[in-house]
């Protein structure tokens, strides 16, 4: 029968450090790490000490990370926390929301949606949230994920451009922020103020459109809206109905919103039909705009065709009333 070898008295010093030192290191790698915190405002002060009188040791942007760094105030409303770069300091506890290291998306998208559900933020707590937003948007990897972080991006882009005052694009820090995503944006001249860019916004439904969030896109692409002014113009508003709620309808014709937008179209032709007279202040030549007007009533019906919505047939009925415009006398406005 084997034996098991005998430990020499020189032996048992040499394995008794080497236990310790196993032992270290393992309680070493299972000491927890400071508990992860997240900015959940914009511009959140840093201080030095627990208290509103206290210096600032610095400005928070929305958004940052930063780890408990110690115990909290008496009356638990402040956190000591620690920067990534080492710097220590006090922040109020309700500005802040805890990050699981693992199941983070869910805490960026409460403070996202918290922060769109807001109403009156400026520039800079607006930019803030975009660059929030696209600081973690990685992260998300899941197809609805990612359209879930893009709409949100699409609409915190919006909410920042109407921040922008008239020819802020001539000064910083306006100019520097539209340039950076000058592909992205796009300027309406009759009104004067910055928007998403139309072109960019289908392409990102295009991206998602068979996820959950690619009717809210495309819905967010007829909220935005076109630059631009009609003037007046019939077969503008008609073709500009069109591009918007027509789009919808093509893309997504048993869409959410399919009821509404066919609404939206069926309102706009009757109000058109009831101001296609002389002196309604509205403008109509036929040999300049039937074949617009044609091709934008056709566009329509074909979209509001393919629903199935209750007033479909009401609403081309009112669409194919507008053809009439073009086969009965001219009218000067």
């Amino acid at each position: 029968m084997a034996l098991s070898p005998r430990l020499s008295p020189l032996s048992l010093p040499i394995a008794f450090a080497a236990l310790f030192v196993v032992s270290s290191l393992v309680i070493h790698a299972a000491a927890p790490a400071d508990p992860a915190r997240i900015t959940a405002v914009a511009n959140v002060t840093l201080r030095a000490m627990p208290s509103v009188s206290s210096p600032p040791v610095a400005q928070i942007p929305l958004g940052t990370e930063v780890a408990e760094a110690g115990p909290t105030g008496l009356d638990k409303t402040w956190l000591r926390v620690r920067l990534a770069d080492g710097t220590e300091g006090w922040v109020t506890a309700n500005l802040t929301r805890p990050l699981d290291p693992v199941w983070r998306w869910p805490v960026f998208d409460r403070i996202i949606a918290e922060r769109l559900g807001r109403k009156g933020d400026g520039f800079s707590a607006s930019a803030e949230l975009v660059a929030f937003i696209e600081r973690v948007a990685p992260e998300y990897t899941d197809a609805d994920g990612r359209a879930r972080i893009e709409l949100a991006r699409l609409r915190a882009l919006a909410t920042t451009l109407r921040s922008i005052p008239f020819r802020g694009e001539r000064r910083a820090p306006f100019a520097e922020w539209l340039a950076a995503r000058k592909h992205d944006v796009t300027y309406d001249e009759p009104g004067g103020h910055w928007m998403p860019a139309p072109a960019k916004i289908w392409e990102v439904h295009a991206r998602h459109r068979t996820t959950e969030t690619g009717d809210d896109i495309a819905w967010f692409a007829v909220t935005n809206g076109l630059p631009g002014e009609c003037e007046g113009h019939l077969a503008c508003y008609l073709g500009a109905r069109n591009h918007l709620e027509g789009e919808y309808l093509r893309r997504h014709p048993a869409g959410r919103r399919a009821a509404e937008a066919i609404g939206e179209i069926k309102r706009t032709a009757d109000l058109l039909a009831a101001r296609a007279k002389p002196r309604s202040g509205f403008q109509f030549e036929r040999a300049r705009d039937c074949r617009d007007l044609t091709a934008a009533v056709e566009g329509l019906i074909s979209a509001v065709k393919d629903s199935r919505v209750e007033t479909r047939d009401a609403a081309i009925g009112s669409l194919d009333g507008l053809k009439q415009m073009c086969q009965a006398p001219a009218f000067q406005p």
